[in-house]
């Protein structure tokens, strides 16, 4: 069983810088960013999302909402996750639409990463954004997911291993 690596310093750290700034949000891009599939997913991207308005990002197949510290960011790109122990959720729209995510807290952001497909997608998503319900902003965004990369796999719990 393969274990996905944490999120390193250098990525967290460059999104907080990407944060912290005005203008251009600074966001590192993902190791498949250049993935033709990425492209889709920028090109797809709603103009808002939970009320916060698209920004500029700095890098390939990345996407930003918002200013500051309250920034949600989206890289397509990132390595697909492995098996995991870490939470993974199936989350549905009214549509019916449903992605399964792999959801990571840290400090005053909640990280989602996308299960089962590639090129993976995550998203950053301040507390302070959505402090009820950070799971809004990927809820918005599995149509956007859905309709780019296929997916391949699905969450299982123990449960469901026999």
């Amino acid at each position: 069983m393969r274990t996905p690596r944490p999120l390193t310093a250098a990525v967290i750290g460059g999104i907080a810088l990407g944060l912290a700034g005005c203008g251009t949000v600074r966001v590192p891009a993902g190791p498949e960013a250049g993935d033709p599939t990425c492209a889709g997913v920028v090109l797809g991207a709603p103009d808002e999302l939970l009320g916060l308005p698209r920004a500029e990002t700095s890098s390939q197949g990345t996407i930003a909402w918002g200013s500051g510290e309250d920034t949600i960011v989206l890289r397509c790109g990132v390595t697909p996750p492995g098996p995991t122990t870490d939470l993974c959720t199936r989350l549905e729209d009214s549509s019916g639409v449903q992605v399964d995510w792999i959801v990571r807290e840290q400090d005053d952001l909640v990280f989602y990463t996308t299960y089962g497909r590639s090129p993976a997608i995550d998203v950053s998503v301040p507390r302070a954004v959505a402090p009820d319900q950070p799971s809004a902003a990927a809820l918005d965004l599995g149509q956007l997911v859905t309709t780019n990369v296929d997916a391949t796999d699905h969450c299982v719990g123990a449960e469901d291993v026999s």
